[in-house]
């Protein structure tokens, strides 16, 4: 048995009609209706007119099939490639080449009103809005209120005609303040100017270079060999006779730093008990009388701190230590400048008055002296000749860790005034002093020796114009 197929063929398109492109564009015909039977039978290809401009060239099918490629790219052709500049660096000030060239050329630009939301005028614009907004709602909130009131006002004048006071009349106000946005402050520096230099060597060069730098070092280990000879067997005598004791202490137990520990705790205890009464009176002591004085009190005298060193001396400076508040130092001198002699710094304790924790001498007399605020234990000295001197009373040598001298700026006239500076970024040590010569010094703890800089200095003007008109 066979089924049948069937398949449709396609209905077959006439070939398209050349049309001759100087020829005018066919006249409409128009259509019939055996045209029309004829359209829904077959189907044909809509007429299509090319037209041409008289004035275009006429290439044949080789030259219209050949591509051409064309490459965009991002600079500009007609950008200056030798701009000169000039170049304000301190290790250049000449003209140089600039090798930025701009490549960005603006066809079109127009500004807007638009803004971001997190810039400042955005921020402003929208609490503005915002601020709006809120009184327009609160301003409705209160016509409604108002209307409500009044219409429940006219039910009980309707009910009843006497009038009743609202007790319940509450009204809720608040305010906020606009917080202030917050500014960044930003720098940018110029990285600091960097050479690169390279060479090569050999093993001799290396060898040479071991040799100059091992006699460099003996030239001045004899260089301080000799300074040190020069400067005189004294302080060598002392150094020695002060590692002795130390040596002896430590084989002696009854000598020893541990007992000098215990034997000092043991002389505060007994002064505690001995100077009870002046301990009370400095801390709960009050004069009833006081009460009677206007802009007058009593003066009670508690503490008298003597040592036989500072006998036929006066007193020049007093500096309490700003961490340990019993600690205090005195400068020790003489204000009669025809009979100098040697001065001396004592630190007292309000726990031993009879004796002081630690002393340090002088060559000339002490005129004043000061605590480091954030380092307790350095001592600022400025003496009678001109010298400055830092002590650490840690250190139990008698001599100063730093001193000036002539050499490092030392004052020609006595200095009245020492005072240390807050520590820098550079975590330098810094402190100032004014002597009678009208220098004003920043002194500069170095690993090795004092630095100083005259900050400025003050002269007495006129002192010999007055002296002449007084003659």
């Amino acid at each position: 048995a066979f089924s049948p197929w069937f398949c449709a063929m396609p209905l077959k398109k006439p070939p398209p009609k050349k049309l001759d492109t100087k020829s005018e564009r066919p006249a409409l015909v128009p259509s019939t209706k055996h045209d029309d039977a004829d359209r829904t039978s077959t189907w044909t290809d809509p007429v299509t007119t090319i037209v041409k401009p008289a004035n275009q060239l006429l290439l044949d099918q080789k030259e219209l099939d050949t591509e051409h490629t064309r490459i965009l790219l991002a600079k500009d052709p007609t950008a200056p490639q030798n701009i000169v500049r000039f170049s304000f660096k301190e290790t250049e000030k000449i003209y140089k080449l600039d090798a930025s060239v701009e490549q960005c050329k603006l066809h079109f630009v127009q500004e807007g009103n638009l803004m971001h939301r997190e810039s400042e005028e955005g921020k402003r614009i929208v609490a503005e809005m915002d601020a709006v907004r809120i009184a327009a709602e609160r301003a409705a909130e209160l016509e409604r209120m108002s209307a409500a009131t009044t219409s429940a006002g006219d039910q009980l004048e309707s009910s009843d005609n006497k009038k009743l006071r609202n007790q319940f009349n509450y009204s809720e106000r608040a305010s906020q303040t606009f917080n202030n946005p917050y500014r960044e402050r930003a720098t940018i520096t110029e990285p600091p100017p960097s050479v690169s230099f390279n060479h090569t060597i050999t093993q001799g060069d290396i060898f040479d270079a071991y040799v100059e730098d091992i006699e460099r070092q003996r030239i001045a280990k004899e260089k301080t060999t000799l300074n040190k000879k020069q400067l005189g067997e004294k302080g060598d005598t002392e150094d020695e006779e002060q590692r002795q004791k130390e040596l002896a202490k430590d084989t002696d137990i009854v000598h020893s730093a541990p007992m000098s520990r215990s034997l000092k705790t043991v002389e505060r205890m007994v002064n505690q008990n001995t100077f009870d009464e002046i301990v009370q009176d400095f801390r709960y002591w009050d004069d009833q009388s006081d009460s009677f004085k206007e802009g007058e009190g009593t003066l009670l005298p508690l503490w008298k701190f003597y040592t036989e060193k500072v006998r036929r001396k006066q007193v020049t400076a007093l500096c309490w230590s700003p961490e340990y508040y019993d600690l205090f130092a005195v400068g020790y001198g003489s204000y009669d400048f025809m009979k100098q002699g040697p001065g001396l710094v004592c630190c007292f304790s309000l726990k031993n008055p009879s004796h002081p924790e630690y002393s340090f001498s002088t060559e000339t007399g002490v005129m004043c002296l000061d605590f480091h605020p954030q380092h307790s234990s350095l001592l600022a000295v400025g003496c009678y000749d001109g010298a400055v001197m830092i002590f650490d009373i840690r250190n139990r040598l008698n001599r100063p860790i730093f001193q000036s001298t002539v050499k490092t700026g030392k004052h020609t006239d006595p200095v009245w005034q020492v005072c240390w500076q807050e520590e820098d970024l550079a975590k330098n040590l810094n402190f100032f002093s004014i002597s009678s010569d009208g220098r004003v010094t920043l002194w500069t703890m170095s690993k090795n020796e004092l630095q100083y800089t005259d900050v400025m200095e003050l002269k007495l003007a006129g002192i010999s114009a007055a002296g002449g008109g007084g003659g």
